[in-house]
């Protein structure tokens, strides 16, 4: 379908409480448009051409949503159409909490679902009228659809809003200026047009003129400026003016003069009583039949669009309660409301006002006497609507029952709960405390004791939700509302505990209190992995020892699923344990929440935390136990444990673990580029934004960078991470990428600088670097670049200072090899410049340490040791051996690709061509061999040193 498409959604005042209601109603219409599109478009040729591009563009919307696919299908059922029926048929229920997955994982799926529209549909045009309205949620969604740089197809975003309602405090205010500050950052046209009312008579002349068919100016001034006071020259506003003097006949046709004639005299004096447009139409409405004027009400309290059906079961019970309304003559009321401009039809069954101020004018039309409150309304379609019909309509009808007062009712309680559940699981988490909080409301006094249950479950949703926005005084509200009873139990507890855990961790980074926390919590819970802290070391060592061998001798396919509520929350609930100590450096605990984890899962059974057990595992026995063979055992037994239990959320993780930190010291580097990737929209997927945006600097920084990629492939991905990371607000993940992206500007002559990671991406001077990981990564660069612009003097200092910290403290990070290298490279320079024996102690060391990585299968490294190795030849005078192992060297990082290891390895030899062999004629060859490889690196900066001392 690539002839483009229009889709309109409208925000209503009466219902700015539904969740993204402007948002679904436009993709709903994009969804109807192309079943029947299509279907008309293959009248004739058979079922099959129909079958065929639904089910393709089904399997394009599964593979790019995936699980997130039931989220959408919730707002949006006309998608349903198009998924499989088994697919249809599954919950897709999420098993982490709002505050983990965050409200990123569904404007996500509405991004996704933009691209993949528009990827059929070319152009698409999105249009949401009165954004004034908008939910807070709904702005977001549509803000991430603007900021979408990677959607490759033509989108259009037109909003409209009422000025005069949106001031410099209104929300969509701020969020129109951030537009205005991020279009050059994103990429996108951002145009605002005002459209005024009329200003003039003569603008409010020529309208009149044009609908009256008169070309006299002079005869329609004085109607013309009767029209101007009246509608303050709103163009909406003056066709319902001259509509409605037509009407009551103030503007006549005549049929002998074939032309209008009026009485300015009497037009001014009979409409000097009308006020606005919402009396135009009233007075328009009240000509309707009694019955007419009563169903415009019912209507308008079902928002600006509704459906027959709907409306059907309020006129029945409107007309048994009072006889003389006859129930048959809804289809001709409905008639008559479209006769009358009031209405369109939009689709068979459904309806929607011609404007939001009829619909205004309807709602305050009168004779509310004799109508259902919108209490009863919604209580009425409650009881009415089948389980399917009301979980499409589950918002309205909550939203109607809600505007009543809140009498006490369990069930309408019970059904703000269901409502709160739905808004969260689309990640419209601002709805979602409102439902909580109503539901709250509906509550009986005594609810504590005789409706315990659901007492209990709209507080523990409501502090989740809380804790999601931000509120953290309203989550502690709600926890102790709870957890100062004495009369529930540690799992009904777990929940509100989970969350307070996180409060303390990750909002209030207080990381040993965490840590005593989640202690008791698990003690609790019958899980007392600490008993003496002060013998912790032996205990964590043993425990992994123990744990490796418990491992290595358990198949993987006589582990079970785990069933026990009490042992599946002890499994949820020792990452936020291993969180804490990781956080506070506590290491012997950290690998004690690990081993306990993997324990668990070999004698209880697997869980959706049992992936990320084995892969931590498998990262300890790697980087602590140097055993990379049965590290990745334990990374493919990770892998096959998360995909039989499925998680997005901890499948990010997962991946991230086995991929980047542990399969890069066994197979080669190469082979985890697309695992990453996928890491990253698994994380996207499942809400998981931390690990999303690690699996993807790891994808498009780390490993490229690490195998030699060129410069300026890795400074463009750096620029799509930046954003995304700014979006995803991962600010700590961002610093570590600008790193590597200052290193690479510097190498590629973007930056003033060269030795010194300092520039317009990143300054080392002004930056304080908050965590060990980040001085690691800082001091990383800094001697990357040191080395790679030949100062070996202040490498090589820097090098002894750091020894193998960054190994230490980045564990498993396959840049820790090429920082490896790069000591090496430093320390074997200024070894053989000055002889002394510090240096040579220090190389030696490095060159031991690559070898035994080697030794114990790390494919990624033969080159660093057959280098490092002709350093040391060429250090104890073996100049044949050294020349043979430069070579060797050299011819194994240029067949896999390393250019930065080909550049300076050559650089090296000529070195050692010139210095120690005086051979130069081989030395200038190695040289231009060096330049060259820099070159194709697109290290322009360097290339131009070599060139310059040359």
């Amino acid at each position: 379908m690539k002839n483009g498409m229009f889709a309109k959604g409208k925000f209503d005042l009466n219902n700015n409480d539904v969740p993204f209601s402007g948002i679904a109603a436009t993709f709903g219409e994009i969804c109807r448009t192309m079943k029947s599109t299509h279907s008309t478009a293959q009248e004739g040729n058979g079922e099959q051409e129909e079958d065929l591009f639904a089910s393709s563009f089904g399997k394009t919307i599964l593979n790019e949503l995936g699980p997130n696919i039931h989220l959408i299908a919730k707002l949006i059922p006309q998608l349903k159409s198009f998924i499989p029926v088994e697919e249809n048929n599954m919950s897709g229920k999420d098993e982490n909490y709002a505050f983990e997955v965050g409200p990123e994982r569904g404007r996500y799926a509405f991004r996704v679902l933009a691209r993949v529209l528009s990827s059929y549909i070319s152009p698409m045009v999105l249009f949401f009228d009165d954004l004034q309205w908008a939910d807070v949620s709904s702005l977001e969604v549509i803000d991430y659809l603007i900021t979408d740089s990677n959607n490759p197809n033509p989108l259009m975003i037109i909003g409209c809003f009422r000025s005069n309602e949106v001031d410099n405090m209104h929300i969509l205010k701020t969020k129109i200026d951030h537009f205005d500050k991020e279009k050059e950052k994103f990429m996108f046209n951002l145009t605002n047009i005002e459209l005024e009312s009329f200003q003039q008579v003569d603008d409010v002349k020529k309208v009149i003129m044009a609908m009256l068919s008169i070309d006299d100016s002079h005869s329609t001034q004085k109607l013309s400026e009767i029209c101007m006071k009246r509608t303050d020259g709103n163009p909406f506003f003056l066709i319902e003016f001259v509509t409605m003097l037509e009407e009551e006949k103030l503007i006549t046709f005549n049929l002998g003069l074939l032309k209008w004639i009026w009485d300015n005299k009497v037009i001014e004096e009979k409409t000097m009583s009308t006020v606005n447009v919402v009396d135009l139409l009233q007075t328009r409405m009240r000509k309707l039949p009694h019955h007419g004027q009563l169903l415009l009400q019912y209507a308008a309290c079902l928002g600006f669009s509704f459906r027959v059906t709907i409306l059907d079961i309020i006129w029945a019970k409107h007309s048994i309660n009072n006889a003389k309304d006859d129930p048959k003559a809804l289809s001709n009321l409905l008639a008559l409301m479209e006769e009358g401009n009031f209405i369109e039809n939009i689709r068979d069954g459904s309806y929607r006002w011609v404007h939001d101020k009829v619909q205004e004018a309807a709602s305050s039309l009168g004779d509310a006497g004799k109508l259902l409150s919108q209490f009863e309304i919604g209580a009425l379609l409650y009881h009415s609507l089948s389980e399917n019909e009301l979980e499409d309509s589950l918002f309205d009808v909550v939203d109607l029952i809600n505007k009543g007062s809140a009498k006490q009712s369990p069930e309408f309680a019970n059904l703000n709960l269901k409502a709160a559940d739905k808004a969260c699981s689309i990640s419209a988490f601002h709805g979602a405390a409102d439902y909580v909080a109503r539901g709250i409301k509906f509550l009986p006094n005594e609810s504590w004791f005789l409706y315990r249950g659901l007492t209990l479950r709209l507080h523990t949703l409501g502090s989740e939700i809380a804790l999601a926005l931000g509120k953290i005084r309203t989550m502690d509200e709600y926890n102790n509302k709870v957890l100062s009873r004495d009369d529930f139990s540690a799992l009904e507890k777990f929940p509100l505990n989970f969350a307070k855990s996180y409060k303390i961790s990750n909002v209030e980074m207080k990381y040993d209190n965490a840590i005593d926390f989640c202690l008791d919590v698990l003690k609790e819970l019958g899980c007392s992995i600490v008993g003496n802290r002060v013998t912790l070391p032996v205990k964590a060592i043993s425990s992994l020892l123990r744990t490796v061998k418990l491992a290595k001798n358990t198949s993987r396919d006589t582990i079970v699923m785990m069933t026990d509520e009490r042992q599946i929350a002890i499994m949820k609930f020792l990452p936020r344990l291993f969180y804490a100590s990781f956080q506070a450096r506590n290491k012997f605990l950290l690998i004690l929440s690990v081993t306990e984890m993997v324990q668990m899962t070999i004698r209880n059974g697997m869980s959706a935390s049992s992936g990320i057990a084995y892969g931590t595992l498998a990262l300890l026995t790697a980087s602590t136990l140097g055993n990379f063979e049965t590290a990745a055992i334990f990374a493919d037994t990770a892998l096959y444990l998360q995909e039989k239990v499925p998680s997005k959320f901890s499948e990010s993780i997962t991946i991230y673990t086995t991929y980047s930190l542990v399969f890069v010291w066994s197979k080669p580097v190469q082979s985890s580029l697309t695992p990453l990737i996928n890491g990253y929209m698994g994380g996207m997927r499942g809400g998981n934004s931390a690990y999303a945006i690690w699996n993807l600097i790891a994808a498009h920084v780390w490993l490229p960078f690490q195998i030699g990629k060129p410069l300026s492939e890795i400074s463009e991905k750096c620029l799509a991470c930046a954003s995304q990371v700014e979006e995803l607000k991962q600010p700590g993940q961002g610093i570590l990428m600008k790193m590597f992206w200052q290193t690479c500007l510097n190498l590629t002559g973007q930056s003033k600088e060269t030795i010194k990671l300092k520039g317009e991406v990143f300054d080392c001077d002004e930056v304080v670097c908050t965590s060990p990981l980040h001085e690691a990564v800082c001091n990383f660069n800094k001697l990357a670049l040191l080395v790679f612009f030949g100062d070996y003097k202040q490498a090589s200092k820097l090098a002894i200072r750091l020894g193998d910290t960054f190994l230490k403290t980045a564990r498993g990070q396959c840049v820790g090899m090429i920082e490896t290298l790069n000591r090496g490279v430093a320390l074997y320079a200024r070894a053989l410049h000055t002889k002394k024996m510090k240096y040579k102690k220090h190389a030696n060391n490095v060159r031991g340490t690559v070898k035994k990585w080697m030794v114990n299968g790390n494919p990624n490294v033969k080159h660093y040791y057959c280098f490092l190795s002709a350093e040391q030849a060429a250090l104890d005078k073996k100049y044949e051996a050294a020349g043979s192992l430069y070579k060797e060297a050299i011819l194994l990082s240029t067949r896999t690709g390393h250019l930065h290891n080909t550049a300076l390895f050559n650089e090296r030899y000529a070195n050692f061509l010139l210095e120690e062999m005086s051979d130069k004629d081989e030395a200038n060859y190695r040289m231009e061999e060096a330049i060259r490889f820099y070159n194709l690196w697109g290290a322009d900066a360097k290339v131009h040193a070599l060139q310059q001392n040359r």
